[in-house]
């Protein structure tokens, strides 16, 4: 009787101790849930906040677009629809960063470059209304500068009548957003035509465009070229020695490894790293006793890893011959694994 109390007793206590540590554990749940709730719904706001100044953003430039009379060109309603376009396909903070910077300011220069373009326009079409300028008779080149500092200078200062300079000093100064500009006209027969704009605002932002895209080029070429990481889809290619295989056709060699880059570099690869070295045009694989090194790196075996960026199918598909016969004749184990994103690390020696 005593030993079924005592027993009773200790079945007590662990009952007791099984309810302390379920009440801990649900205590830790909730808090643990209560965190993740809050930092959600942190994530949350943050993310609407800057959605909401996105469109703002979009509302803003489109304001802008049409007060200077530009809402209806092509480009600008192009740009406008590509950016609301990002904002509304963007599920991150990231994401809503990068296209409020970089469609917000194309759609901005868009607006700038079709308002110089118009003024432009209407300036060359009251110049060619002009009966003073009608009346030359040889053909020159005409200049139109148009500044805040100095107003409205043409050279030659007598080819235009007061009204036209009057008339294209209200097109300059009509809106708040004035540019320094130059228009280069070509007259002959009495009528003008643009042949050249000199443009501060627009030499600098070409001059921006043009930094922009050799930028993009430059690291293109050197992501391609091995000297810049490379991220896009691909494959993991893993090679396994044969079971429980130590002879010579049992273990990978260099000149398997060699086989398959070269099979991936013709199934149109990108880029290629093997046991976390990048392929460049000067990379060796070779082996030394039984180590294999790559950029005279030694890398790991067993599985030797090859990391390859192009089309995934392709790529597997380029290699299943020398698959085929590696697995067939040797043993040799192959795991093939597409990859929807992947990165290449940039050559490092």
């Amino acid at each position: 009787m005593k030993r079924l109390s005592a027993q009773i007793v200790v079945d007590n206590k662990f009952l007791i101790l099984l309810i302390l540590v379920l009440a801990v554990n649900t205590a830790m749940v909730g808090m643990g849930y209560n965190f993740l709730s809050k930092h959600m719904v942190l994530q949350e706001e943050e993310f609407n906040y800057k959605q909401g100044f996105a469109r703002d953003l979009w509302d803003y430039n489109r304001r802008l677009a049409n007060d200077l009379g530009v809402e209806d060109r092509s480009s600008v309603r192009d740009a406008l629809s590509r950016l609301i376009q990002e904002v509304e396909l963007a599920s991150t903070g990231d994401e809503l960063a990068q296209a409020i910077l970089s469609h917000g300011r194309r759609v901005q220069e868009t607006i700038l470059r079709e308002y110089e373009n118009r003024q432009r326009e209407r300036i060359l079409a009251l110049v060619n209304r002009d009966m003073n300028f009608q009346d030359l008779q040889e053909d020159q080149v005409v200049v139109v500068n148009a500044s805040l500092e100095s107003g409205i200078v043409v050279d030659p200062a007598d080819v235009f009548l007061e009204e036209t300079i009057q008339d294209i000093a209200d097109i300059v100064f009509e809106s708040e957003t004035v540019l320094n500009f130059s228009i280069v006209m070509e007259v002959e027969d009495g009528r003008a035509r643009l042949v050249h704009s000199a443009s501060p605002v627009e030499q600098i932002r070409n001059l921006n465009e043009e930094m922009d895209s050799l930028r993009v080029a430059l690291r293109e070429t050197r992501s391609s070229a091995g000297y810049l990481d490379m991220t896009g889809e691909g494959i993991v290619v893993k090679i396994y020695d044969a079971a429980d295989g130590y002879t010579t056709d049992a273990i990978i060699h260099e000149t398997d490894v060699r086989d398959v880059v070269n099979e991936l570099y013709a199934s149109g690869a990108k880029g290629v790293a093997v046991g976390g070295q990048r392929l460049i045009v000067t990379s060796a694989i070779r082996c030394v006793g039984p180590v294999i090194l790559v950029n005279d790196e030694r890398i790991s075996v067993n599985p030797v890893v090859i990391q390859a960026v192009g089309d995934p199918r392709v790529l597997e598909s380029g290699i299943s011959i020398i698959r085929l016969s590696l697995e067939s004749m040797r043993d040799l184990r192959f795991e093939v694994e597409p990859a929807d994103s992947l990165t290449l690390p940039a050559y490092s020696r």
